[in-house]
């Protein structure tokens, strides 16, 4: 299998939307400038609205590209009315992919190390950890990592508890801990439909512990 590539927006980030905006206001300008150089030196009737039409194709669609992705990504950056960026780590799955787990997960790591208040490596990592390399400590670890975490945004912190518990009641075998982190979630996400879930999953859970004779505590 051919090496992945990094793409545009892998090696920028938000960086490339800035570099597309910048080429869509240059392909204006040059439109915009052979439309006069053709009326210019229009010397017969019919290169006029030839001129006039070649120069307006390319700046309209200068214009358009340029309007399209620099009004999009001030949406983003400016007016905060959209989700910002967010890497999609490919270059780490295209490892994977091609059975190169070990070297996907060294990069994961240099990554966490590097950044220590970043949320998204660890949960793809943990997800790697667990389904490829069967390391469960290491994948329940990381997602507390991740609900230690100040800057943890709601869908973050439902989906680390949950997959948290998943680890707790299987392989890890520590139900009780699965318990804890049902009752916080269920605590701090009051009212939500992730708080009812996790309450019926504590209930059932409790449920089974006491048929087995387990004791909670």
């Amino acid at each position: 299998m051919s090496p992945y590539e990094p793409t545009l927006f892998d090696r920028r980030g938000p960086e490339a939307a800035n570099l597309l905006h910048a080429l869509g206001f240059a392909l204006l300008v040059f439109g915009v400038t052979v439309g006069a150089l053709l009326l210019q030196i229009g010397f017969h009737w019919w290169e006029l609205p030839v001129g006039a039409g070649v120069g307006a194709l390319a700046g309209g669609t200068g214009w358009f590209v340029s309007e399209a992705i620099g009004g999009a990504w001030k949406q983003v950056a400016v007016d905060g009315s959209s989700t910002p960026y967010e890497r999609q780590f490919s270059f780490e799955q295209s490892l994977v992919m091609q059975g190169r787990v070990d070297d996907a997960l060294d990069s994961f790591e240099a990554i966490i190390a590097a950044e220590p208040g970043s949320i998204t490596p660890r949960i793809k990592a943990a997800e790697v950890y667990a389904r490829e390399k069967k390391d469960y400590r290491r994948a329940a670890e990381l997602f507390r990592d991740v609900l230690r975490s100040p800057a943890i945004r709601g869908g973050d912190d439902v989906y680390a508890t949950n997959r948290l518990v998943d680890l707790y009641i299987g392989p890890l075998n520590d139900p009780r801990r699965a318990l804890v982190e049902l009752r916080r979630l269920i605590d701090t996400r009051p009212g939500t439909d992730a708080a009812e879930h996790a309450r019926r999953s504590l209930a059932d859970l409790k449920a089974r512990l006491n048929a087995a004779g387990v004791d909670e505590s």
